[in-house]
């Protein structure tokens, strides 16, 4: 998915062809997803928020400035329209039970991760992911599973830089506690 063809199709679909559209169903429907079910929980809220999503993105595209990529724009897209949802479904956005401290858990989380077998990462990852509050389990399905920068992040969820540094911090000490309370 190159920012070229994006745009030739952004261009096709301004010009009239609305099944054009289909391209950016096909391309971006799967990552759409995973960043609506890391929020929101449920498999039928995380549909209806990439089916809202893509409305919203054909509704807006003449408005789509294409100085960025489609794909940063619609994923922003999706956060949004899952903080919409987890509203409506008058869910905690965030409130933290843990206090923060300056220890850096990277190397804690990254070491309970390595223990599982492949296998069992991927449930285990998954699992646990379901009981994190939704912006704490985005952040790290990002930069974890689907590898972003920080600064990409910013981009796609619309959080400041600061922000998503400490969503991480707590996204790690939240993945440990829970990991280890739910695998001993």
């Amino acid at each position: 998915m190159s920012a070229e063809l994006d745009n030739s199709h952004i261009q096709s679909i301004l010009g009239g062809d609305k099944e054009a559209f289909r391209y950016f169903v096909q391309a971006y429907k799967e990552m759409g997803y995973s960043i609506a079910i890391s929020m929101v929980k449920d498999q039928n809220d995380a549909k209806d928020v990439v089916q809202n999503a893509f409305i919203s993105a054909y509704k807006c595209l003449p408005s789509f400035r294409q100085d960025s990529k489609f794909s940063t724009w619609f994923y922003k897209i999706v956060v949004n329209e899952s903080l919409k949802q987890l509203k409506r479904a008058n869910r905690t956005i965030e409130t933290s039970t843990f206090k923060d401290d300056i220890k850096d858990y990277t190397s804690e989380f990254n070491e309970a991760v390595e223990k599982l077998d492949l296998i069992d990462r991927n449930l285990k990852i998954d699992e646990v992911l379901d009981l994190m509050k939704p912006k704490e389990a985005l952040v790290l399905k990002l930069h974890y599973l689907h590898e972003e920068s920080i600064l990409e992040m910013v981009r796609l969820t619309g959080f400041t830089k600061s922000n998503i540094k400490v969503l991480l911090h707590r996204a790690r000490k939240s993945f440990l506690v829970l990991f280890i309370k739910f695998n001993n």
